[in-house]
């Protein structure tokens, strides 16, 4: 969900043009240290201020618990993983992830 917020701000950003990317990374919570998905936002360019930060799914701007792992014009280019398969071989992928200070 938080990646189609994203990319709907980064389209209404251009749309009024200002250069808008995507943010991949992970968000930590207050609740817990476990976390079950990547976080996405996107960040918008102003004249004289500079790149800023927008986590349209939590309604704020991006803080000191928002951890960028990359950075793109969408999540296509910003993916925390990506690859490519070839065959019918099965896959498993377990992923176990804590983010806290």
């Amino acid at each position: 969900m938080c990646q189609d917020h994203a990319h709907i701000f980064i389209a209404a950003m251009r749309h009024l043009g200002h250069p808008a990317r995507y943010v991949s990374g992970y968000l930590m919570m207050n609740d817990r240290t476990q976390q079950d998905a990547t976080h996405g936002w996107a960040e918008a360019y102003f004249d004289h201020i500079g790149w800023i930060g927008f986590d349209v799914s939590n309604g704020h701007s991006p803080d000191q618990r928002y951890i960028r792992v990359a950075t793109g014009l969408d999540y296509r280019d910003a993916a925390p993983v990506r690859g490519m398969r070839y065959g019918a071989a099965q896959e498993n992928l377990v992923v176990q992830l804590q983010v806290q200070q």
